[in-house]
């Protein structure tokens, strides 16, 4: 049968519960494992990153030693070799940007389209080398389908592959758009 505890007597305790200390020593056996797999770790990353190579400078401390003492190695062939690819590639890609850039400096007029429907100001901007953009339609007392306006206007002049923007009318008149609320009677 088990004692019943006295009022105002105290559980004897240790400067330390048991759980207290097995929650210690758990934390302790982690960080040393970290500690040891990290080290080992970075050491297998570090071979891993710099394995050894024929002729070649095998670690960052040789180079930095030999940059302080003046003496850069010099280039292997196969490393010469890409770099001068890298260069060659690097001049194509900008011959190429060039000749882009001269086709697109190509200006060309933009027809006059207002007053047109939309199908035959598609052709004959399509026709002029331009491309049609946005297109927006707009209340007008025009009949629907009717260009009233580009984005560049007609006369301008646009790059090759430039777009225009068409406002096309949508064959209500402004006065059809406006909303006026219906006053319903009160029962």
């Amino acid at each position: 049968m088990a004692s019943a505890k006295k009022p105002g007597t105290r559980t004897p305790r240790g400067p330390m519960s048991k759980t207290t200390r097995t929650w210690l020593i758990r934390g302790a056996v982690a960080a040393l494992a970290g500690l040891i797999l990290g080290g080992a770790g970075g050491v297998v990353t570090v071979r891993t990153l710099e394995p050894g190579r024929a002729n070649a400078v095998d670690s960052v401390q040789a180079v930095l030693d030999s940059i302080a003492r003046g003496t850069i190695p010099e280039p292997t062939a196969a490393e010469r070799d890409v770099e001068s690819k890298r260069q060659a590639d690097s001049a194509s890609q900008a011959a190429q940007t060039a000749d882009s850039a001269a086709k697109e400096e190509v200006l060309l007029p933009v027809p006059d389209v207002v007053g047109l429907e939309e199908g035959p100001a598609r052709d004959k901007l399509l026709e002029a080398g331009l491309l049609v953009g946005d297109v927006q339609f707009r209340a007008s007392s025009s009949p629907a389908g009717i260009v009233l306006a580009t984005t560049p206007p007609g006369g301008s002049l646009l790059a090759s592959s430039g777009t225009v923007s068409l406002v096309i009318s949508d064959g209500r008149s402004p006065a059809d758009t406006l909303f006026t609320p219906q006053r319903h009677p009160a029962p």
